[in-house]
């Protein structure tokens, strides 16, 4: 981000705010070119790609996911809650 730019941006949102979002900016850089789990390559340059596929980022480390992937941890999710709730009330 340049002097100007920065600038403007702690002008609007503070000195916090430019400092995060020159981070957020930072860690696109480290983005992958394909999806974590299944290797489904990834555009950077495609919108619909950028706002259907989902981004985590935990302790410096970028993960990116497919939409398809993201459907599939869901499913698992919902599924093996579903389990859990069930032998709860069993033993109640």
């Amino acid at each position: 981000m340049n002097r100007k730019t920065r600038r403007h941006v702690e002008k609007k949102v503070g000195k916090k705010g430019a400092k995060n979002l020159a981070e957020k900016i930072f860690q696109f850089e480290k983005l992958p070119e394909k999806c974590s789990a299944c290797h489904k390559s990834f555009d950077k340059k495609d919108k619909a790609m950028v706002q259907s596929w989902n981004v985590v980022v935990r302790q410096e480390v970028v993960r990116l996911f497919c939409p398809t992937c993201i459907r599939k941890t869901q499913e698992a999710l919902d599924a093996s809650s579903e389990i859990i709730e069930r032998s709860i009330t069993k033993d109640s």
